[in-house]
């Protein structure tokens, strides 16, 4: 961590927007969606199901030929997928004009991908990440590999790593994960208080019922669906579609099988968390900051502010950040002196 500068640096938000739910919803209202030459794969899976891998290969032809080119794997929020989601894409840019390869994994039912199996995603569901992750050794197996999550698509990526045993068995040669949170019965409680369930959780929960909407033969043997068109927040919508689909208890094991926090020593590759104490989704009393401390591959960047995947700096909205800048440093560190 000590050739990573940013870290040591003092975090200041943007002067007109420096609290987190005001940066959370200006990046994503007010950031534009940079167009960028993805090339779309869709990886079956062992079960029948598919989803979305998109590439951004390298400008550079050289590079592009090359099969060390370094690669940035992107795991997004709950809902996005690779065109929809500002953060990605603003962070696919700056990863794209280092040179490195870019893979952006997006989950099943998500970026505009059939579903083709009654499966979709949770965030302790980490064999479609797994399997990803073993296509993309298996075409490039020389080069160098930074996972990096988005919120849920950290914790999915966490998961993958806390259940392997060895750090070869991974697939990748470290992790990012950013605003994701790590202990998500309290998280789904604390965005259930009146201003982050009406900003964001209300609209988090409809996204994913419209998700799985138009598969009403599909599901409806198997989950409580009539409960699930009728969820107020995240949490129905877990109770009444997670937790059968995927077998669990109640939402409450689905929770804790999920949580970041007591998994701490099982992750076996360097990985560097991102937070704000001011994200509603990962309150800092939610952190495991003693674990971490005592950790030899986890490491920590805690900020006052920065809201959930926004750490703005500039005016302007659309501009690079704290994420953006951070990426490019700890990617450096990565691909040149791991």
């Amino acid at each position: 961590m000590e050739r990573v500068k940013i870290i040591h640096e003092v975090y200041t938000p943007t002067w007109w927007c420096p609290f987190g739910y005001a940066q959370t919803i200006v990046r994503e209202l007010f950031r534009y969606h940079p167009q960028l030459d993805w090339q779309r794969e869709i990886v079956k899976y062992a079960d029948g199901g598919q989803s979305a891998l998109d590439w951004l290969h390298p400008k550079d032809e050289i590079a592009n030929q090359k099969k060390n080119t370094p690669i940035v794997v992107f795991l997004p929020r709950i809902t996005g997928s690779t065109h929809t989601a500002g953060y990605l894409l603003h962070a696919a840019v700056e990863a794209h004009a280092k040179g490195w390869r870019v893979a952006a994994f997006n989950c099943r039912g998500l970026g505009g991908v059939e579903l083709t199996t009654p499966k979709t995603y949770n965030a302790n569901m980490t064999d479609d990440i797994r399997d990803t992750i073993k296509l993309i050794n298996t075409r490039y197996p020389t080069a160098k590999k930074f996972g990096v999550g988005f919120s849920l698509g950290g914790m999915i990526l966490y998961n993958h790593l806390a259940k392997c045993e060895r750090a070869e068995d991974t697939g990748l040669h470290a992790a990012m994960i950013l605003s994701s949170p790590w202990n998500s019965l309290r998280s789904t409680m604390d965005i259930e208080t009146f201003w982050p369930r009406v900003l964001f959780n209300q609209n988090i929960m409809k996204n994913l019922v419209n998700m799985v909407r138009p598969y009403k033969e599909m599901f409806e043997e198997m989950v409580d669906w009539e409960a699930m068109l009728q969820a107020k927040t995240i949490r129905d919508f877990d109770k009444a579609f997670v937790v059968p689909l995927f077998g669990f208890k109640d939402y409450k094991e689905y929770y804790h099988e999920s949580a970041l926090y007591y998994k701490v020593h099982r992750i076996p590759i360097p990985l560097l968390a991102l937070n704000a104490a001011d994200d509603c989704f990962a309150l800092p009393e939610t952190l495991p900051l003693d674990d971490i401390a005592r950790s030899e591959n986890v490491a920590m960047c805690l900020t006052a502010h920065g809201g959930h995947t926004a750490f703005m700096q500039t005016a302007h909205p659309s501009d690079p950040g704290f994420i953006e800048r951070l990426l490019v440093e700890v990617g450096d560190v990565v691909f040149n002196h791991l």
